[in-house]
């Protein structure tokens, strides 16, 4: 019941503003991308009256897209570069690669920052657990064998009851280490 829950929690928006600072950021950046391009235009539009029409048009069109396509590359790299990071690095964690390290470089957007800093503490967490499992599998096939051999051996009902006690108490300690997982 929990799950579901958390899940619809998950999945609801929080209306336009959800990241309020990442949208001021970009909207911030529009209106001085719109004043550099206004500016541009008023200087475009002085110089048509000192360059021919067919001379102007090329250069203004050039001139703006280049314009628009530095500022727009150099804002947009501060968040391409960590998506690029964060999904390959999801990728290694859903390929089961818990050991990857994700960094970002200080100037990458604050958001982005917050994500990186959330998928390794999942990596580590999801180490950790792996690591409790594996540790506890170890130790509960290590009481199976030598159950085994102690049923191999002859053992007495006594001794038989008492590793099977602990093999009881590692299938216990296997299953907290696989709830740990989610499962």
């Amino acid at each position: 019941m929990t799950k579901s829950v958390n899940r619809q929690h998950l999945t609801r928006g929080k209306g336009m503003l959800a990241a309020a600072g990442p949208q001021a950021r970009f909207i911030v950046f529009l209106i001085f991308l719109l004043i550099g391009y206004t500016l541009l235009l008023k200087i475009f539009q002085k110089l048509t009256g000192i360059v021919e029409l067919p001379v102007f048009l090329p250069i203004a069109l050039i001139t703006l897209l280049t314009y628009i396509g530095v500022a727009g590359a150099l804002y947009s790299h501060k968040f391409v570069g960590p998506v690029t990071r964060i999904r390959r690095t999801l990728e290694h964690v859903a390929d089961g690669d818990c050991s990857v390290a994700l960094r970002l470089r200080e100037s990458d957007d604050p958001m982005m920052q917050e994500l990186a800093k959330s998928v390794t503490r999942l990596c580590d967490q999801n180490r950790h657990a792996y690591g409790s499992v594996r540790e506890t599998a170890d130790g509960l096939l290590k009481e199976v064998a030598a159950l085994n051999a102690g049923i191999a051996q002859g053992a007495t009902g006594a001794e038989l009851r008492a590793q099977a006690g602990h093999v009881q108490a590692r299938q216990e300690a296997f299953e907290q280490a696989l709830k740990s997982l989610g499962k």
